[in-house]
């Protein structure tokens, strides 16, 4: 602008000065080719169409400035009016809104005659107000944003606005022009970002789980928090590749979770699930049960796993302690089923012939030992059968 404006009143000076030069040569030259005839009144003929050029320039001048100035100004208004952000300029003596954009009425609920009566202290709560004049008064960075200040509307409402400001000077004044962004939503998201963090660390406290994400494409597994607590791998002892994890995985168990896995990624499903032993840091396997949730990007790949590892070990230690009580109670039932048979199968034919002996009077003494005998072994089975039972120690 400046540049413009010198050029102007250097091509102005130039042009003047090459009239008057011009024209002092031309009366000279007129005079000497006539000289009876007194030319001096030319002289101030010069002059005049001098002045008249130079007021006719000089409006010219003052004309674009004038409409160059009304366009910067309603490209201001526009921008001031039109910002989707509310805008407002106060006097850095008093406080005091001099101007307020539309959205700054609807977003305080204040009418425009309100808020013009107002000290933008009046915009605060009562516990902002004296930090407000604090960083008024004191040096502060200008033109960019200057933090996250709570705003209150006319109904009491509290909200979040991102505040940045500039000097000006406005009717005279000097004034700030204040640029608030209503960050409310944000805020309340982060919040509920937060308290959901806070949810899950509680629950993975409790539930030995560990959320993790792997990136196919990156070739990058994170792991959230609990991993070192219940594997005992600090973060500067493992390596964020899924080769890592698979190397520690048991032999006998890692082919069949690798293939597992790339049939799921392959197949696109939208989940994977897999139990299998995984190596502690101190050498040891516990073992795990491994689920996740496969995300697609938009060309419909596999972009992301995101999962929990929850450690089983317990529950697969009770269900190999069910499996062998329920064998020891297969031997029992085996017991019941074949031992058992064979002397109450004598005891049963004995009684058929004893009672054939019966209709004929006649006693064979020998069938009455074999009976005892067969008594006894019966009785010896169902000891057995009960050591055997209590041997099964439902409690443990």
């Amino acid at each position: 602008m400046r540049k413009k404006s010198a050029l102007i009143t250097i091509i102005y000076i130039a042009l003047g000065a090459a009239w008057l030069n011009l024209g002092s040569n031309w009366i000279e030259r007129l005079d000497e080719r006539t000289p009876g005839e007194d030319m001096s009144f030319l002289y101030d003929y010069k002059n005049i169409i001098f002045l008249v050029v130079s007021g006719l320039i000089l409006f010219l001048l003052i004309e674009m400035h004038r409409r160059n100035l009304s366009s910067v100004e309603r490209s201001y208004k526009q921008l001031f009016e039109g910002s989707i952000a509310a805008i407002y300029v106060l006097d850095r003596s008093s406080y005091r809104l001099v101007e307020v954009n539309e959205v700054m009425v609807r977003k305080y609920g204040y009418s425009r005659r309100e808020l013009l009566e107002m000290t933008v202290l009046d915009l605060r709560p009562t516990e902002e107000r004296t930090k407000l004049e604090e960083y008024l008064n004191s040096e502060h960075p200008e033109g960019r944003a200057s933090g996250v200040w709570l705003h209150k509307k006319k109904n009491g409402d509290v909200f979040h606005m991102l505040i940045s400001h500039h000097k000006t000077v406005f009717r005279g004044k000097p004034a700030y022009t204040v640029i608030a962004v209503d960050i409310e939503r944000h805020v309340k998201a982060e919040e509920r970002i937060k308290e959901l963090l806070d949810v899950y660390e509680t629950v993975t406290s409790v539930t030995n789980d560990v959320i993790w994400e792997y990136s196919p494409g990156k070739d990058q597994i994170d792991w959230m928090n609990g991993f070192t607590e219940i594997f005992g791998y600090a973060a500067e002892a493992r390596e964020n590749t899924i080769e890592w994890i698979l190397s520690k995985i048991h032999p006998d168990d890692r082919a069949r979770v690798e293939q597992s896995m790339e049939d799921s990624l392959a197949e696109l499903s939208n989940s994977w699930r897999c139990e299998y032993q995984l190596k502690c840091a101190d050498g040891t396997y516990k073992y795990v049960s491994n689920q996740a949730f496969i995300l697609l990007d938009k060309n419909g790949q596999a972009e992301k796993m995101v999962g929990a590892l929850r450690d089983i070990t317990l529950r697969k230690n009770y269900e190999q302690r069910l499996l062998r009580k329920n064998q020891m109670l297969k031997d029992i039932a085996w017991n019941n089923s074949h031992e058992l048979r064979r002397p109450v199968s004598n005891i049963v034919g004995i009684l058929n012939l004893l009672k054939a002996d019966a209709e004929r009077n006649q006693t064979d003494v020998s069938l009455l030992e074999v009976l005892e005998q067969s008594a006894i072994e019966l009785d010896e089975i169902i000891t057995k059968i009960n050591v055997s039972t209590k041997n099964v120690d439902l409690k443990n």
